[in-house]
């Protein structure tokens, strides 16, 4: 994988399913959060010291040393703390306010769209499992949960729906700099 030269990296995560928020450490030698996610050799994500909350009420329903959470189950993930970075995309892509629903939450950030010739091409392109969504806020008012801020969340591409507003920018192909799409900026 991408992180076999790197030094092991403990990870402070918040894992969100349908019913319960997760809080645990994976330990890991990728770099990117979204590496950690999208990693295809990996159904399950391995946590230590692990807290397990009903979603609203943050009631902790169980606790342990380890524990193995399956990735499928997962609608979104964040790191409590910061993530080592790389400075430059793999591939350009083009950023795209959007809203995600993810039944009961509702997401809104900015996602990250491989240049095609329209945004729906780019959209049925788009084939990670985990979507990386920037300056994201996430929330289940039906639930009680509040609404939270973090600077990256990666959502379950698999059990989200993808809603782009109505007269968005789109570029049909990228712009001079193809290894930094982002302004310089990408934090996974």
């Amino acid at each position: 994988m991408f992180g076999s030269f790197n030094p092991v990296q403990v990870l402070q995560l918040t894992l969100v399913t349908d019913k319960l928020v997760i809080q645990g450490a994976a330990l890991t030698r990728v770099r990117r959060l979204t590496d950690l996610v999208n990693d295809p050799n990996s159904e399950h994500l391995v946590l230590q010291d692990t807290t397990f909350m009903e979603i609203g009420s943050r009631r902790v329903v169980a606790s342990g040393a380890a524990a193995q959470v399956r990735l499928s189950d997962v609608l979104f993930v964040h790191s409590n703390g910061p993530a080592e970075s790389s400075s430059t995309m793999r591939m350009p892509k083009q950023p795209v306010k959007a809203t995600l629903l993810l039944p009961p939450f509702t997401v809104e950030g900015t996602i990250y769209l491989p240049y095609e010739a329209e945004l729906r091409i780019a959209l049925e392109a788009y084939g990670d499992r985990f979507v990386a969504v920037t300056d994201a806020e996430y929330w289940a008012y039906g639930v009680a949960e509040s609404p939270h801020s973090v600077e990256l969340l990666a959502v379950n591409h698999a059990r989200a729906h993808i809603s782009i507003a109505a007269g968005v920018q789109w570029r049909g192909e990228s712009g001079p700099s193809h290894a930094d799409s982002d302004g310089g900026r990408n934090p996974w």
